[in-house]
């Protein structure tokens, strides 16, 4: 049997002085989509951000496609294979959204073996059509639905066999995430494999095959996504959700 895509295994890190994961243990297998369900709080993002190498862990192993990345710099991180979508979007202000695409291959296309930077970028544009038009528009001037479809976009700029995308349908309108939906369809249509992390856990069993639920930086529960909704226990757990 084939390792795991991505394995976390007995994660543990401290932000300030506070433990914000502890004991992570969850995998993503090559070709699956699952959700890291959680509210507000309950360490989403720093699993996120371990992984990315961005909150560093005081123990376990983070590895993907069989390589340990707990000893690598953040920023080599991405060019092994693993695009990353932040709740905050963090896209480059004052640029457009075709140059927010371009900019992760101007910087790192070569390690990730980007040959045809513009096919790349087409790619990406065939994938969001909505922001075909808006490709010379700078991003602080999209709606926040178009954001988030950039931020996705951007993550996937150098070819990833991963994509971490947390919150992506935070905060949209009903008709906004319903499209959104489909664009991650697609996406893991595309044989990427994606970690989405969601506080309103309802978005997500008709995108994901497993779902994992996370209270005060521990793995509490793990399956089937609608078995898991249907569970009273974590119904109740997951109430008052947010951000996260």
């Amino acid at each position: 049997m084939s390792n795991p895509l991505l394995e976390l295994t007995d994660n543990h890190a401290m932000v300030e002085g506070f433990e914000v994961t502890h004991g992570i243990d969850l995998t993503v297998e090559a070709g699956e989509a699952v959700a890291l369900v959680g509210r507000n709080g309950a360490g989403k993002t720093s699993t996120f951000r371990g992984i990315m190498g961005l909150t560093p862990l005081d123990s376990g192993s983070v590895r993907f496609d069989g390589e340990e990345l707990t000893d690598l710099r953040p920023e080599v991180i991405p060019m092994r294979g693993i695009g990353y979508q932040p709740e905050g979007r963090d896209l480059f202000t004052g640029m457009t959204v075709e140059e927010n695409f371009r900019l992760p291959i101007w910087t790192s296309g070569d390690a990730r073996g980007i040959d045809d930077e513009d096919a790349m970028v087409e790619s990406i544009f065939d994938l969001f059509e909505e922001l075909d038009d808006r490709r010379d528009a700078e991003v602080q001037n999209l709606s926040g639905g178009q954001g988030k479809m950039c931020a996705i976009g951007r993550a996937m700029a150098l070819d990833p066999d991963l994509l971490l995308l947390d919150e992506p349908l935070e905060g949209l309108a009903p008709i906004v995430v319903e499209n959104l939906k489909e664009y991650l369809r697609e996406i893991i249509d595309r044989d990427i494999s994606v970690l989405v992390a969601e506080s309103n856990a309802s978005h997500v069993p008709d995108i994901v095959d497993r779902m994992y639920v996370i209270e005060r930086g521990e793995i509490v529960d793990s399956g089937d996504p609608e078995a898991l909704l249907e569970d009273e226990e974590i119904q109740e757990l997951m109430q008052g959700g947010g951000g996260g």
